[in-house]
């Protein structure tokens, strides 16, 4: 939480579903394309191109978008039967191309379970791996959890303790409610990581999201 939610691995299946009415094979953008030697023509698919003659390779039959991002495919499943991993590859963390000659379903039977004709899933990791700097910090904080559930003296979190003073001696303490608020543990080798992957304290990383377009189906049970 405290590093924005930006690592981690989930596995997750998803049977993806072409948008749009039978027969429109891609979601269309038109726009003026600003050249001069090519006067009149428009952009398909983000490419120039004279009208739907060109699809700049963004046929919905060939590649399908996964909610992102995606570390690693596990497996894909059409008809029921597992696909070799050299039918198919990921591009951007985002895209799973075809690349054996074949095509993406462009019907998908919900009601049908994942390894049953008529459904197309597909099996991923999806998010970012936790970098080494994040796990060694995980490490110490975990160690220093663990001391204080054993109540070993020599764990270095900080009490609920404002301030101390013994036999002359004022000993002041940071308030850990501080250090919650600030994104901080109050141990240096953990709260130098958060502070170098999210200095300014987010909760999680910022996403566009557009009315416009439609939501994505999601299975939630």
């Amino acid at each position: 939480m405290l590093s924005g939610r930006q690592f981690g691995l989930c596995p997750t299946t998803v049977r993806p579903v072409p948008r749009g009415h039978p027969g429109v094979r891609v979601w269309r953008r038109w726009e003026l394309y600003l050249s001069p030697e090519l006067p009149g023509w428009t952009t398909f698919c983000g490419c120039p191109g004279l009208g739907p003659v060109v699809d700049c390779g963004c046929d919905r039959d060939v590649q399908v978008s996964l909610p992102g991002g995606v570390q690693q495919v596990l497996e894909v499943r059409v008809d029921g039967q597992t696909l070799p991993a050299s039918a198919y590859r990921v591009d951007n963390r985002r895209w799973l191309v075809r690349t054996d000659g074949g095509r993406w379903p462009t019907r998908q039977e919900l009601t049908a379970g994942d390894d049953q004709p008529g459904a197309f899933a597909v099996t991923y990791e999806r998010g970012v791996p936790v970098p080494a700097a994040g796990r060694w910090a995980g490490g110490h904080l975990a160690c220093e959890i663990a001391k204080a559930a054993v109540g070993d003296t020599k764990c270095r979190l900080p009490r609920r303790v404002s301030a101390i003073v013994r036999q002359g001696v004022h000993t002041e303490f940071v308030d850990p409610t501080k250090l919650a608020r600030d994104g901080m543990t109050g141990i240096p080798e953990v709260d130098g990581w958060l502070a170098a992957v999210n200095p300014y304290g987010l909760p999680r990383d910022s996403v566009v999201w557009s009315a416009d377009l439609p939501s994505p189906r999601r299975r939630t049970s």
